[in-house]
């Protein structure tokens, strides 16, 4: 079977799959049939004396379409990306828009940004390089469209295809570097978020089937794989097990979740497990120096001992929301809901301390915390920074 005839089968299976996570206990028939079996978002508490949760500063861009975009960090400005090939930098302490670029570009991804340069996938399957002025610097052919926004070290930007290749190409040039490529299973969940680079000479990539592998950056080569969730169930749809979300690196201990799976925190050095857990998300974790923070893809928020992976506190009054993955604010942990409402909550306990409607906007990707700020880009193309 060739690549051509497997593509459609995974389109359909990334419909089903994620329509049977966003519908909890509804059946994929319930689904396809336009079944209303779907369980009821929870309804939101009323929290006393909440912490305030402030929009810093928000600016506009044209909506994302059916892609996700993620701003990206270049010293002290925020560059941001649209589905019309609009750019533009805000200034991360100030809001005020420093730059906007129309680059009449039919954008896939989100920006990466570097010493100068930004770095976008087309939906035509073409990396682009530019500089901050929006000059084209060079274009480079694509084996497939990016699904996720380039990472760039000084020499190489890095970028991860729909045939399930991770590609790098020099950053003066364009010019092919290296490609890892593992083969896909049958059926696939199309994501947003799998790689994260590791102080620019590791590179975490996420796989389908609940492997984690780590790429030297400099030469391409492979210095480990291992499982974080292996594939369980009697059909192909069941049996989707893919890492979707960004693995996270801290102080020698590397975490990474997998939809239809298990959360499983490993030794960086060697990939050797040290603890899973039966939780599933596509949604995103994050650490701090004591827990790890997990959405579960019904919207409970988990906090488990990063040491032993032990449960210190389960916060299930999002459940059937659209919760997105965590981020960290300050000593707090914030989620965004698809009614586009901010919440914060202990990180000692999970308690809801505060809450704050961003005015809507469905957020698909993971919120980032830069320094005392939570920066989020919604479908609509709203980017917005949070503080307290």
């Amino acid at each position: 079977m060739t690549t051509s005839l497997l593509r459609p089968a995974r389109r359909l299976a990334t419909l089903l799959v994620v329509a049977t996570a966003l519908s909890g206990c509804a059946t994929v028939s319930d689904w396809w049939n336009g079944s209303d079996n779907a369980p009821k978002p929870t309804p939101l508490t009323a929290i006393d004396a909440p912490v305030p949760v402030k929009v810093q500063w928000e600016a506009g861009l044209a909506e994302a379409g059916s892609y996700a975009f993620t701003p990206s960090l270049m010293g002290d400005m925020v560059w941001a990306a649209s589905r019309d090939g609009a750019l533009q930098a805000v200034d991360l302490n100030t809001g005020r828009v420093a730059s906007r670029l129309d680059t009449k570009l039919a954008l896939a991804a989100g920006v990466g940004a570097k010493n100068g340069r930004l770095f976008v996938g087309t939906s035509a399957g073409e990396l682009v390089a530019l500089d901050d002025n929006g000059k084209e610097l060079w274009r480079a052919r694509l084996t497939s469209q990016a699904l996720e926004a380039p990472q760039v070290d000084d020499d190489r930007v890095f970028v991860r295809t729909n045939d399930g290749r991770l590609s790098a190409f020099a950053v003066a040039t364009g010019k092919p570097v290296w490609t890892f490529q593992r083969p896909l299973p049958p059926l696939t969940v199309r994501n947003y978020a799998s790689m994260t680079l590791v102080a620019n000479e590791v590179m975490l990539l996420g796989l389908p089937g609940g492997r984690l592998t780590a790429i030297r950056t400099a030469g391409g080569e492979q210095l480990w794989e291992s499982v974080v969730s292996s594939p369980r169930g009697a059909t192909e749809l069941e049996r989707i097990a893919d890492i979707a979300s960004r693995p996270v690196f801290d102080r020698g201990q590397v975490c990474a979740v997998a939809f239809q799976g298990k959360l499983s925190c490993l030794d960086a050095r060697s990939g050797t497990p040290m603890w899973s857990k039966d939780i599933a998300s596509s949604r995103g974790l994050t650490v701090d120096g004591q827990n790890v923070y997990v959405t579960s893809d019904d919207g409970t928020v988990w906090a488990l001992d990063r040491a032993s992976g032990r449960e210190v506190w389960k916060q299930s009054g999002l459940k059937y929301r659209g919760v997105s993955g965590p981020a960290l604010l300050g000593r707090y942990v914030v989620v965004l809901d698809n009614e586009g409402i901010a919440h914060l909550l202990s990180n000692e306990s999970g308690d809801f301390v505060g809450r704050q409607s961003l005015g809507g906007g469905k957020v698909v990707t993971q919120p980032q915390t830069v320094g005392e700020r939570v920066l989020v880009q919604t479908q609509s193309s709203r980017v917005l920074a949070l503080s307290l």
